[in-house]
């Protein structure tokens, strides 16, 4: 997670699941693949296994402890409905959205008829 961001249409960055795999032709250029991939086998690094599925439990209260209101990109690292996300990590990403009221969080995704379901 990034308290503060490059990317101009958000205020920071919340990553409780990092790592896709790609399914159409607008996963080729992924810019999160490559910059995952670059740190691949550095121990101790968060990407030490590059762009792999990862659920990062430790990462879904952190929005929650920032207390001035922020616009969020939620996941710019993955998406939140990967098949291999199970639907109660999912509901746990929501229940946070939920509890911190105050931030605007923002959730893109390519699959949109897992996050209809």
């Amino acid at each position: 997670m990034s308290d503060g961001s490059a990317i101009e249409w958000t205020d920071a960055t919340w990553n409780p699941v990092t790592g896709c795999t790609k399914i159409t032709r607008g996963c080729d250029n992924c810019y999160a693949e490559r910059f995952a991939e670059r740190w691949r086998g550095i121990p101790g690094h968060p990407f030490e296994n590059g762009f792999d599925l990862t659920l990062r439990p430790e990462r879904v209260g952190q929005p929650l402890r920032w207390k001035r209101p922020r616009m969020i990109f939620v996941n710019s690292m993955s998406d939140l409905f990967h098949k291999k996300v199970p639907t109660k990590f999912i509901d746990s990403v929501f229940d946070t959205m939920e509890a911190a009221h105050w931030h605007v969080f923002q959730v893109l995704t390519k699959r949109s008829s897992l996050m209809r379901d």
